[in-house]
């Protein structure tokens, strides 16, 4: 490692105020004695205050409040800003933090500055305003306190740190916060495209991935726990319907409703039967959780596949999935027929299916089902493919174990010298979409891991829902993993 290490002395906490199930994995709590606590919880909850809310239609997005939450950055860490070149890509943001051998391919530390609204009627349902950034002894609240300004607010505070401290690296460090994960990806994607357009070439990035540790069980891998390092995900697709119709008095429905042709068209849809497999990457999940060995996959894949569709947690990662999410243009009186009338159904595609496969599939079994000129299938905006999957085992992902091994430990499991065993890192694909599926083409390890972790109950609630926040233990924690990581770089 590169630059002094601050490690402190001996932390203790009162275990009568301890309210997360996550702060029994933490340890090593009081390495970097002299971080500012208080200043960096406060430094998030300041993040938090500004509703940097993007929107499918760029042009109905308010950007004063990402024009301000970027001016609040500069000002905030101040070390970052004045030692990195700083670029504006569209809204989104770029700092190259350059190393001392150019020869070595960079890192990227990445993070979306935009979040998801909050639901119409449910603003008094807060214990304090989605937009306070409110801090108290153990919480901070706020809309993105968990997806995901507390990682972006956690990188920019571990580098002020490490530069504040002398930081010397070899490897140049990019930090990419993009402005519309939530919706289309579109600041990732150029960002994207002007890395790829300069030749840049990564070693691996960092992004987004689950908030949670999970216990080994969900996988039916017995007793302990782990967490996931996500190094795929699965490609992304809207297919929109429409059907128009001239509507009329609900006396004579002759030839159907809109509603009714709609209805038709996406139970057409729902009921393809979409192709399932053991991709490569479940198959080393698989190996690492000890439930097979790599020569037994191939020849249980059958019986893997049956095991994963049974189970909630798992069937995602063996198929595509097909889920209809809107539909508008329904009669405002009951006895009155709609007319135009559009549903989106959205798709997340297993490796193996493309988008392009989605559209006809979804063409062909509204045909067959007797719809062609009667309902349009169109394309939705923000589409991406799959990723493949990755080698396992490449350097990004062996500095997160390394790195993780430290700060989150099993409490039950003892080593030989009385120390609790690390957490194990086990490689996944993730069923949702991140904004490190635009770096692909230049970054053959993109890891999606988060060190800033909450219980089952707070993600379930809290990302997208109300009352959003993150001890502050947890996220000071996630701030020592990215300190200690930077002294690799």
């Amino acid at each position: 490692m590169a630059g002094p290490l601050r490690w402190g002395g001996p932390c203790r906490h009162n275990r009568k105020d301890v309210t997360a199930e996550v702060w029994r994995f933490f340890a090593h709590e009081d390495d970097f004695a002299d971080l500012d606590k208080a200043g960096a919880c406060e430094r998030l909850g300041r993040v938090l205050s500004f509703p940097t809310i993007s929107s499918m239609d760029a042009e109905a997005v308010d950007w004063q409040p990402f024009d301000d939450l970027r001016a609040y950055m500069q000002q905030a860490w101040p070390r970052v800003f004045a030692a990195g070149e700083v670029e504006l890509i569209d809204h989104s943001l770029l700092v190259t933090l350059a190393g001392s051998d150019p020869a070595l391919k960079p890192v990227v530390l990445m993070g979306h500055m935009d979040v998801v609204p909050v639901v119409p009627g449910t603003e008094d349902d807060w214990t304090h305003a989605p937009f306070s950034g409110h801090v108290d002894d153990t919480y901070i609240w706020g809309r993105g306190a968990i997806d995901m300004k507390d990682q972006v607010a956690g990188i920019l505070e571990a580098v002020e740190y490490v530069l504040a401290h002398g930081w010397q690296h070899e490897r140049t460090l990019l930090l990419a916060f993009g402005q519309d994960e939530e919706t289309t990806q579109y600041g990732a994607g150029a960002i994207g495209r002007a890395l790829e357009e300069r030749g840049i070439e990564l070693e691996y990035l960092i992004d987004e991935g689950d908030y949670r540790i999970v216990s080994a069980a969900e996988h039916g891998a017995g007793e302990g726990w782990l967490m996931h390092a996500d190094l795929a995900e699965k490609g992304y697709a809207d297919i929109v319907l429409r059907t128009r119709s001239e509507g009329g008095h609900s006396s004579n429905p002759y030839g159907g409703t809109s509603l009714e042709v709609l209805s038709r068209a996406i139970t057409a849809i729902c009921d393809i039967e979409w192709p399932t497999r053991v991709t490569d990457l479940l198959a080393a999940q698989l190996v690492e959780l000890g439930l097979y060995t790599a020569d037994e996959i191939a020849s249980n894949k059958d019986t893997i596949v049956r095991e994963c569709l049974a189970s909630k947690k798992l069937y995602p990662l063996v198929t595509t999935t097909c889920a209809p999410t809107q539909i508008e243009g329904g009669s405002t009186g009951a006895n009155v027929m709609p007319q135009d009338m559009w549903a989106n159904i959205n798709f997340r595609m297993l490796e193996g299916t493309s988008v392009a496969d989605v559209v006809a599939r979804c063409r062909e079994a509204v045909a067959a089902a007797g719809l062609a000129g009667r309902v349009e299938v169109e394309l939705g905006p923000g589409s991406s493919e799959p990723s493949p999957s990755p080698r396992v085992g490449g350097p990004g992902l062996e500095a997160v174990r390394a790195i993780a091994a430290r700060y989150f430990r099993d409490p039950k499991g003892t080593e030989e010298n009385g120390s609790s065993d690390p957490l194990a890192i086990v490689p996944s694909t993730v069923i949702g979409a991140t904004d490190a599926a635009n770096y692909q083409r230049i970054c053959s390890e993109c890891i999606r891991f988060s060190a800033f972790v909450v219980d089952d109950d707070e993600c379930d609630r809290g990302v997208h829902g109300t009352n959003e926040r993150i001890t502050r233990r947890a996220y000071l924690q996630g701030v020592r993993f990215l300190i200690a990581l930077l002294h690799t770089l």
